[in-house]
C-alpha cells in the first residue's frame, strides 16, 4: 500500500479512538440500555441487573470504551509517526 492509503486509514482510526473516548460515557449508557432490554425480553438467559448494578455496569464500560479509545488513538499516532518518517 501507498503512504496515502495509510495515512487515511490509520488518520481515521485516530479520529475513532478519540470519539469513542470522548463519548465514552454516552456510548455506555445506550450499550447498558440495550443489555437491559435485551435481559428483560429473555430472563431465562440472564436476569436484569438491580439499579445498583446497573450503575456499576455503566462505570465498568465507560471505563472499558475510554481504554479502548486511548488504545486506539494512541495506536494510530503512533503508526503515523512511523509512516511519516519511512521512506
Amino acid at each position: 500500500m501507498d503512504k496515502t492509503s495509510l495515512t487515511l486509514g490509520w488518520g481515521c482510526s485516530a479520529i475513532l479512538g478519540t470519539a469513542v473516548l470522548y463519548w465514552a460515557r454516552e456510548l455506555s449508557v445506550r450499550y447498558n440500555r440495550w443489555t437491559t432490554r435485551f435481559r428483560e425480553r429473555n430472563p431465562h438467559i440472564n436476569l436484569p441487573p438491580t439499579p445498583e448494578w446497573r450503575e456499576k455496569n455503566t462505570k465498568i464500560m465507560t471505563w472499558m470504551f475510554r481504554v479502548f479509545g486511548t488504545f486506539l488513538a494512541l495506536l494510530s499516532v503512533l503508526a503515523l509517526i512511523g509512516i511519516r518518517h519511512s521512506k
